[in-house]
């Protein structure tokens, strides 16, 4: 007798709370699913060849038309299903409300969760660059070598900075024109990399102006809209590399280092002077960051080795960073690195770190 009342229970409920339950039942796939990718790396190109490549082309072709950064478009959604559960809630008594929240606020959760990996996140279960393209070897410089190779850097930044106009800032433009540069960069690369050439990511721009910037983070890819963002705010010398960057997630690149390597590599194959720029000087901040263990006397002099215009760059981007203080920075850093080891993302925050040895072994050996 109480099986069957369960029973009519539950049947109940399902009738009642019937998308709940569609929702839980697709988190249930989603986990079981994820499971088999993050065991077997042969599901996880599966995922990407049958699954994200097919459905991310779609949405690229959908939205290339629109101007509008699509996470607009998804915040009034959410305002609207918001405003929508407020109403069905009104007038019911404080039980239900509370049971009809906690059904609302699980099946947001879980529906983020579901469509963040179907979209791109079980991409983090796939080789990576450096385990099938450099096969987790890398070239290990002794001191002296290391301090010729960043002068030689230094020179470089000098010399590409001599050669840049930089463009205005407020160019409205100029993040999607640099996005487009890239795409048809592309076919230039070598093609062991792995980047698939049907996939088209859009790059806009974030606003308000700053909030990024406070957030401790340039841009970010948004997979519900196959796109990625730059910060509005964002230095010019700074946007042709992040931008690069953040389309490097677009086609399924997830560890943070690799994103930054295949950036370079396109921006330094675009033959546009400040993209170069851009990336060199990004390669030489990550240089000066791994210098650090060296004679304060050689670090200071490389520091002291960047022309003035460089130096004019650099103080700009300090003058930004103090306009745009960063909110809780350890906070965001610490769960960012929590996301980052949780998708199994070798060394977490410290995947951005392998962009330099990335590039030096690519200078050696190919």
């Amino acid at each position: 007798m109480k099986t069957s009342k369960i029973g009519s229970l539950v049947q109940k409920f399902i009738r009642k709370h019937l998308l709940f339950c569609f929702i839980l039942l697709a988190g249930l796939i989603t986990l079981v699913f994820g499971l088999l990718i993050f065991n077997d790396v042969t599901w996880a190109h599966w995922y990407y060849n049958r699954f994200f490549i097919p459905v991310n082309t779609t949405m690229q072709s959908v939205l290339q038309f629109s101007e509008t950064p699509f996470y607009m478009v998804v915040l009034v959604i959410c305002f609207v299903l918001l405003i929508g559960q407020i109403m069905s809630v009104a007038g019911e008594g404080w039980r239900r409300g509370l049971v009809s929240w906690g059904l609302f606020l699980l099946s947001s959760l879980v529906l983020i969760v579901v469509l963040f990996y179907w979209l791109w996140g079980f991409n983090y279960g796939r080789s990576t660059i450096g385990e099938f393209y450099f096969q987790d070897e890398y070239v290990t410089l002794d001191t002296m070598d290391f301090k010729d190779r960043w002068k030689l850097q230094t020179n470089r930044v000098n010399l590409l900075r001599s050669k840049v106009v930089m463009p205005d800032s407020t160019e409205k433009r100029l993040t999607q024109q640099y996005a487009i540069r890239y795409r048809e960069t592309i076919p230039k690369l070598d093609g062991s990399l792995g980047l698939d050439k049907r996939l088209q990511p859009q790059c806009k721009e974030f606003v308000p102006a700053g909030l990024l910037l406070r957030l401790n983070t340039a841009g970010f890819y948004f997979p519900f809209g196959s796109e990625s963002y730059v910060d509005k705010a964002l230095h010019v010398s700074q946007k042709p590399f992040v931008i690069a960057h953040e389309l490097a997630h677009g086609y399924g690149i997830t560890d943070e280092g690799e994103a930054n390597f295949i950036g370079y590599l396109l921006s330094q194959a675009s033959a546009d002077p400040l993209a170069q720029y851009s990336s060199a000087m990004a390669l030489w901040l990550y240089m000066a960051s791994d210098g650090r263990h060296l004679s304060p006397s050689f670090t200071q002099s490389m520091w002291d080795g960047l022309s003035p215009a460089v130096w004019d760059d650099l103080q700009d981007r300090q003058a930004l960073n103090e306009r745009y203080p960063e909110f809780m920075p350890r906070m965001r850093d610490a769960v960012y690195d929590s996301y980052l080891s949780l998708n199994k993302v070798e060394g977490g925050m410290k995947s951005y770190n392998r962009f330099v040895k990335m590039v030096l072994t690519y200078e050696e050996n190919f």
